[in-house]
């Protein structure tokens, strides 16, 4: 990673996945650059939870910046709040980082909760969380904190964002023409498939792609590689700004 730190007037504001909390970020925060000034967001958990509701949230809860900008990163659930959120602050955010993110429904609503329905259970299977979400190779630690973190939540939350996530569309997707966007792919994603970030890539053709090698839970496992990836892409915008 440069020694270039990125400038206290770009605020890194961290928008997390489905589960709707930075309980899962501790290892972004281990490598984050030392001068960088950060927000972690954490979603409601009761009410509804569709994007229309929760962007709307978003933007009455986030303070208002003066003299500074704000690089929005969003994790899967949350791009379309980041997309939605840039559309509503022009002049604020700077540009969008979205971590295994999706502009449409990345699966076919009709099917897709039956073979996602045993992440909603009190006690997920192992095999569920290690096949959709973190990976077979994850240790011990990380799939005891992914447990923790979804059983936290209720299951009548998790179902309602993913019933959004199915009922989004691509229309739905702000273009953000001319907006630094940086877009982070999962090689190994089997929540999102291939046809789903190809569509996310071609509805934002000026993006700087790249792809990594890791399970949809890309900031979880390869914190280190994501941050090299936005720490460049950060620094670009302070340079541009």
């Amino acid at each position: 990673m440069s020694e270039a730190q990125p400038a206290p007037d770009l605020k890194w504001t961290f928008l997390p996945g489905l589960h709707g909390t930075d309980a899962l970020f501790d290892g972004l925060r281990d490598h984050l650059p030392k001068e960088t000034e950060c927000e972690w967001v954490n979603l409601p958990t009761k009410g509804k939870q569709d994007y229309g509701k929760l962007s709307k949230w978003l933007d009455e809860e986030l303070p208002r910046l003066r003299g500074q900008k704000r690089l929005l990163i969003a994790e899967s659930f949350s791009g379309p709040l980041a997309l939605m959120l840039a559309s509503r602050r022009k002049d604020e955010v700077a540009g969008i980082v979205l971590a295994a993110g999706f502009c449409d429904a990345p699966m076919n609503p009709g099917i897709a909760l039956l073979p996602l329905r045993p992440l909603f259970m009190v006690k997920p299977p192992r095999k569920a969380l290690e096949h959709f979400l973190i990976g077979n190779d994850a240790s011990e630690a990380e799939i005891e904190a992914l447990k923790q973190t979804i059983q936290s939540i209720p299951s009548s939350t998790l179902s309602k964002r993913v019933r959004a996530v199915l009922e989004f569309d691509e229309g739905d997707a702000p273009q953000l023409k001319g907006l630094p966007m940086l877009i982070l792919q999962a090689h190994n994603d089997n929540l999102i498939p291939w046809e789903a970030q190809q569509r996310l890539e071609a509805r934002y053709p000026e993006a700087r792609t790249h792809w990594i090698e890791s399970p949809h839970m890309i900031l979880q496992r390869h914190p280190k590689a994501c941050l090299e990836k936005i720490h460049g892409f950060a620094a670009d915008l302070i340079h541009m700004g």
